[in-house]
Parts: C-alpha cells; structure tokens; sequence
C-alpha cells in the first residue's frame, strides 16, 4: 500500500496545472508552482529554505546538477540562470535578499537574464548546449544555442543553428507549452555529451537514419501542443559555421498525435538481467520511446521484433483523460490524471503477439494518489519514492509499494486474492476521501450563498429608501494632531450598524474627500455585528493645509466585491442585481460637508478682539480685484489671495444678525443654562469649545494659520419695526485676511440656515414688521450687487479704473453688504 507523507504547504498551483514543476536534487527539492517563485525545499531540515522571486510567472525549470545552475523560464519574458558556488552561495548579486526565520529570500533581477525573448515557450540544456522554442504567429522556431567559455557574458551569445516550421491543426492548446527531449545513442562507454536518455543502436538507426547514428549527434525530440512531433540533430553534417538557418531540411515529423503532446521520454521494454551486462546507470539503453498526449493518448516507438526490418513499430493505446503531468523513467512512466496516479509500463512484443488485440492498453497500475499538478522520482534509479505537489499546494512524499505493482501485472491468484482485497478497501478509503474533499467544497458554497444572501437582504434594505433613519450610518467628526512637530487635520469616520444583519468579511467602507486633489480612503470591514459601532481614521488635506478649499464633501458608500461569487458565472447580467459596479455592491450612505468652523483652533487670549478698528487699505482693493477671478458668487474668495497676509492693513469684519427669539426657540433644548450669546457661540463651534464653558468672544488661526476672532452680543434693531425694536442675536468675524472672513462669513449663514430649516419655529409668534423699510433694505443690496458687476465687467477691459476712488467705493460697498447685512427675524 502506498504510503503518504506530507511535507510543507506552499501555494495553489497558478496559471494551470501544467506550469508545475519539481526537480530533486540530493537532498534538496526545487519547486515552482506556476507562480513568480522557485522554492527550495531541504530534505533534512524538512522545510523550505530559500525562495527565488523572479519578474514574472515560472513556466519551466531544469538543474544541471554538474555544474551546479538551475534554468529558469519566465512567462513572456525570458530565460533566466541561477548560479552557486561550492558554498551554496549565488555567483550574482540578486536586486534584495531578506531572512525570513530559517528562510532566505532573493529578489531575482535583470542581471540574471540569460536569454530574454518574450517568445520563448520551452527549453532544454544539453551538456554545452541550449536549445530553445518560440512560438511565432503562425510558425514554431526552434534554436540551438552553444556556450563558448565559462565567463557568463559568453553563455548562449546567438544561435548556431535554427529551424521553423508552420502550426499544424492550430496552436490553441490552453496552458500546454511545446515538451523536448533529448536522446543519443548508447554506448558501453558514455561520454559526457550524451544526454540522460540513451537508445539502443537498432531504435536509434531506425527512428532517426544511418546520417545521425554515423554521425554520432544527438537528436532533440519536439512535441507541441498542436500534436506534431519533430525531431531534429544537435548537429549537422559538414556544418562549422555559428550561424546557420534552416528552415526544413534537417527537421522530420516524427507522428502527428492529433492532441496536446505532454511529454516525450524512453523506457526499456525488456527485463534488465546480470547476463545483459548492463550497468543500472541513468542513461541505460532503453528500447521504447513514450509520447504522452494530453487527451489520454500514449504512443510508443520501437525497433520491431523484425530483425530485417528498416523502420520502427509505432503503436498507439490509451488512459484515462486528462493528463495533468508525467514522470518517466527507464522501467516505465508515471501519468497523473485528475482522479489518479497510474504507472504505466507497455506490454512485452511476446505478449502482444499471443493477444493478437488491436488497440489494447497499456499495463497500468493504480496508486489511488488524485489531485496532483507535479512529481518527480527522489532518485532516477529508484521509482519507489516520489516527490508530488498537490493542485492545492502541499509538498508530499509518495512511498510506493512497485514489488505489490509488478505481482499485480500477473493477475489475481489465490496468493494475492488478500492483498488484493487490501487494495479494494484502499480504493474505497480514497474514494471516501474525494468524496469528503467535494463535501467540505459543498459546504463552502453553501456558505458563500448564505453570505450573498445576506448582502442581498441588506443591499435591498439600504436601497429602498423605506425608513426615516438610515439602518447604516456613518458619522463625521474633525480634530487636530500633531505628529513629528507638524499639526495635522485628522477626521474619523464612526460606522454605525442599526441593521439586522452583520458586514462581515467582504465589505469595504469607501471614503471619498473632494479635496485638491481628490483623495479616497477604503477600510476592510472584518466584522460589525448589529448595534455595534467602528470608527476609521484618516487624514483630511490635499497637498497641505493651505490647498484646503472649505466645505470639504465626504461622501460615504458600502461595496462588496463579487469577485469570488461571479468568477463561474458567463453573463454578469443574469444576476439579480442592478446596481453590479465593477464586480460588485455599491451602496450609497451619506453626504458629509466639513466646514471651516469644525476645523479653527482657538487661543486662550481675547485681547485681539478689542479696539479693532475696520479700514483697508487701497493696495489690499487692488490685489483683490485684480486677481484673476471672475465668479458672480461675492462670498468666495479668490484663490489667489488664499495663502496672501494683508500686510500694514487693519482687521476686516463681517456680521451676522439673527432675532434673539428665533434663536431661543430654535436652541431651547441645547443648553438653557447658559447665556444665550454663550449658547450661540458653543452651538457654531462645537468641537473646539469646552462643553459649560460660557464664553461670548473667541480667536484663533484658521487651518492655513491666519488670525481672527468670532464675537456674539446682543444688540437691538429699531429701523424694522413699525413701533418698538427687535432684540437680536450679532455675530461679529473680524481678521485682517480677505479670505478668512469671507470663509468663515460663508460657514456662519450656511450653519444658521441649516438650523431654521431643521426646527421650524412655529412657537414662535412674527413681529409687526415695516415692510417698506424691509423692501428699501433689498433695493439698496441689488443696487450695490448690480453695481459690483459693472465694475468687474470694465476691470476686464480697462484695469486703470482702480483709482483711490474706485477702490473706496468697493470698500464702503464691502462693508455695506457685510456688516451689518440683513436680519434674520
């Protein structure tokens, strides 16, 4: 029974199975699963000890242990080389290395690049050698490449020989890249440029000619994804030059297998006995070439039981389909398909003959080892133990039991009849466990659905607009931090989640701030049950504090991706879902806008406020007007004189008047212990004040470090009456910038108008008004706005207009429409 032993997990097969690869070497194992890494497992530490990162995707890797390289090829990119010396030590300098516990890490760079051609699919290296496949629109091209000296920047430098040749029934073979091999002639005294697969005389004249046996060339055997199988000689007869190009004349379609060719190796039919005497070497003579197709199609290539014969026996037999990878060695091939291992050895000539069966098949022998994407022998004399990696990335050591194996080739006896009751209830213990494996596959879509039925209860819930508080809400709120030395704006976005069900794993909160310029934030939701509250910190500004342009939008949305839900399904729009953005959930939450006021820092002095007095000079008018600034909006401020300071000119002031009993019925459940001015001043500032701190005055820096000061007074107002005046509420803004009364007057009217339009003052009872008066009031601002216009107008055609006078009259109309403006009754 075949024994299992699980080494290490490394990562799921990636780009398919067929770019999985395993190499054993001593005590070390080198491994690429189809991603950016090579692995290197230890044997004797039973861990991994190093990890190679390359630029892209590993399709192939091959180790010449002699000269101690590995080959590395890189998904359309190029070939790669990994040298050591006899320490173990990279004869390059890689780009980074990092330790990771026991673990080395090399970042692999360009200086690696041995041959670097996006085309290139597949490679094999051969003694002194390189020969390479690229696939060419509609043409394959193969290449021989020759080292000429051992200095690096000599390896492979052009090629000595080239041959192309057209596609043959498409190339369109999914993950497949072409398979080569290399095969040379056996002799009782093997040199070291022969290659590891060596054929007996009679198959090796027969297959490939009296020419190349006389010749004494290796031949490479070509099988493509297309089916065609080529072969071609590692040299040619009378050629000296190092570049030849060819096109047909050494090449020969060896058999046209009408699928995907996997692999192409040799084994030896005939029993292996003290009188044939033949070492158990690597390069034994075999007497059968094996050709495996990806669809289950096993071709094997003999010399003929014909003694007189010129030509070889072909003969074709079949597995089970798909082929996923294949292992071969000089006493039989092992073929994993997507239920199984099998070893496969062909039938004795004698026996076929005694059969007479057309189409029979290949003596194999079942393993019951499914789900397997790469293997290799621990040692090419020993069949018995294998290195495999599963197709969801565990590293195992495979014992095979091959004694049980060939008695099982005999048939079923009254010896064997218990162990082959063992090996009946060993299929049925796999079969239980692949039936476990779908099981707990069963359960996690049977999870994945309740979660997107969830998201589906709640997306439609959040959607439908069906509740006066939204299920899922997110709060706003600014402070300062300092860090390093330097201030920073900070805001924290609170989640609140009132719904019935839980975000879990799968949603993101996303953040959009209409900064300059626009910046986003995205949190992972890991988890927040009903009724449960997450706060999300982040930063608010754009290139620095003094680019902030106040009020600052966030807009708050959900998405869940669908990434993992829809890979499988063909149409998109077949799901219940209109909202699907980009493979996923967008539900919108809620608007916030930051104003300047949530975002001042106050100083404990007043002595600012006091005695201001309000003049402006007429080089400050000029700068203003003749900024390049052309908006009808007169509270904005242009962005020119956003970070410029008035030098040598007096505090500004706008004002802001509202009736004291409008206020007090829209405050009457704030705070009734204090004044109502304090209330007025913690109600606009509320997250830079001290809470029962009763105050009437403020100063402090903006943002970008500009002074001002806020104040509130009661004042009385007779001229809007018909008898009698009105008690009020007066908001004074004073700075010696333009654009920080400008902002912070904007900020004032926009918090004040949100207020009246939240709590609708009914209770409170309208005074016996001059309407006259009120109608003289906004005659008076439309004329002064109509006559701002005009005088932007001509500034546009004639900018000598700013004369001292110009620039007086915009400052009377400057105080005119900003203090004391109208009132708010």
């Amino acid at each position: 029974m075949s024994k299992i032993e699980h080494l290490v997990t490394l990562q799921s097969p990636n780009g398919g199975l067929y770019k999985s690869r395993i190499l054993c070497c001593s005590t070390e194992v080198y491994i690429c699963n189809g991603t950016r890494f090579v692995y290197v497992f230890s044997m004797e530490k039973k861990q991994i000890t190093a990890v190679y990162q390359f630029p892209s995707d590993v399709w192939h890797i091959e180790l010449s242990r002699a000269s101690r390289q590995l080959y590395v090829l890189c998904a359309r990119n190029g070939l790669y080389l990994l040298e050591w010396d006899e320490h173990g030590r990279l004869l390059r300098e890689a780009s980074s290395v990092r330790s990771e516990g026991d673990m080395t890490v090399y970042q692999i760079g360009s200086s690696f690049g041995l041959l670097i051609d996006p085309s290139l699919c597949a490679f094999t290296v051969v003694s002194k050698s390189l020969v390479v496949a690229l696939a060419q629109q509609d043409k394959w091209k193969i290449a021989v490449f020759q080292k000429k000296s051992l200095n690096p920047e000599d390896l492979f430098t052009a090629p000595s020989r080239e041959v192309t040749f057209s596609h043959r029934g498409g190339m369109n073979s999914g993950d497949l890249q072409p398979a080569l091999c290399c095969v040379s002639m056996w002799k009782d005294k093997p040199r070291s440029t022969q290659c590891n697969v060596a054929l007996e005389a009679v198959l090796f004249t027969r297959l490939f000619g009296v020419d190349v046996a006389m010749l004494d060339s290796p031949m490479i055997l070509c099988g493509f994804p297309d089916g065609q199988v080529v072969t071609f000689p590692l040299k040619g007869a009378g050629v000296h030059s190092t570049n030849q190009s060819t096109t047909q004349g050494s090449l020969k379609l060896l058999y046209h297998l009408e699928q995907p060719v996997v692999s192409i190796g040799a084994m030896k039919m005939k029993p292996c006995g003290s009188n044939t005497g033949q070492p158990p070497e690597e390069n034994a003579a075999c007497d059968c070439v094996v050709v495996v197709g990806q669809k289950g199609l096993v071709l094997s290539v003999t010399g003929g039981d014909n003694s007189d014969a010129i030509s070889c026996a072909y003969k074709d037999y079949r597995l089970p389909a798909p082929v996923c990878c294949t292992s071969h060695s000089t006493s039989g091939v092992f073929c994993c398909t997507s239920t199984d291992l099998l070893y496969v050895t062909r039938p004795s000539l004698e026996k076929e003959a005694a059969t007479n069966a057309m189409g029979s098949t290949v003596t194999s022998i079942r393993h019951n080892i499914p789900m397997i994407a790469a293997l290799s022998p621990v040692s090419s004399l020993d069949d018995t133990q294998l290195v495999a990696l599963s197709k969801r990335g565990r590293l195992m050591l495979c014992k095979l039991n091959q004694k049980r194996s060939k008695d099982q080739q005999q048939g079923l006896g009254c010896v064997n009849t218990g162990q082959r009751i063992k090996e009946l209830l060993s299929g049925i213990g796999s079969v239980s466990e692949r039936s476990s494996a779908l099981k707990i596959v069963a359960d996690e879509k049977s999870r994945s659905l309740a979660r997107l039925n969830q998201v589906m209860s709640l997306s439609r819930e959040l959607l439908s607009g069906q509740w006066t508080t939204c299920p899922v809400r997110c709060a706003i709120r600014v402070s300062w931090t300092q860090m390093l030395l330097k201030d920073y704006i900070t805001a924290s976005c609170s989640l609140q989640n009132q719904s019935d069900y839980v975000l879990e794993h799968g949603w993101t909160l996303c953040l959009l701030i209409s900064t300059d310029p626009i910046t986003s934030y995205s949190f992972p939701i890991l988890l927040l049950k009903p009724g449960e509250t997450k706060e999300f910190a982040f930063p608010l500004y754009g290139q620095g504090l003094n680019s902030l342009d106040f009020p600052i939008k966030i807009s708050c949305s959900l998405f869940y991706s669908l990434k993992g839900f829809v890979a499988d399904c063909d149409n998109l729009s077949g799901l219940y879902l209109s909202f699907l953005h980009k493979q996923g959930v967008y539900i919108p939450l809620q608007e916030h806008d930051i104003n300047v006021l949530q975002c001042l820092r106050l100083s404990p002095s007043t002595a600012y406020c006091s005695g201001l007095p309000h003049t402006l000079l007429e080089n400050t008018v000029n700068a203003v007007w003749k900024s390049p600034f052309r908006s009808d909006q007169l509270g904005t401020p242009p962005k020119a004189l956003l970070n410029q300071g008035l030098n040598h000119t007096m505090p500004l002031k706008a004002s802001v008047r509202l009736s004291a009993m409008l206020l007090t019925c829209a405050l009457k459940n704030e705070n009734s212990e204090m004044s109502l001015c304090s209330a007025v001043l913690h109600w606009l500032l509320p997250e830079v004040l001290v809470k029962e701190q009763d105050v009437q005055e403020v100063q402090g820096s903006t943002p970008d470090g500009k002074k001002f000061c806020i104040r509130v007074q009661e004042i009385s107002v007779s001229d809007l009456l018909s008898e009698g005046s009105i008690q009020a509420i007066e908001v004074e803004i004073l700075s010696s910038h333009l654009h920080v009364v400008a902002s912070l007057h904007l900020a004032v009217l926009s918090r004040f108008k949100i207020l009246l339009q939240e709590k609708p003052n009914s209770e409170c009872h309208s005074p016996d008004l001059n309407l006259g008066k009120i109608q003289q009031l906004f005659s008076a601002h439309e004329l002064l706005i109509k006559e701002v216009k005009n005088l932007r107008e001509r500034l546009g055609m004639d900018e000598d207009i700013l004369s001292s006078g110009a620039a007086q009259r915009l400052l009377d109309i400057y105080r005119d429409l900003r203090d004391p403006g109208l009132l708010f009754i």
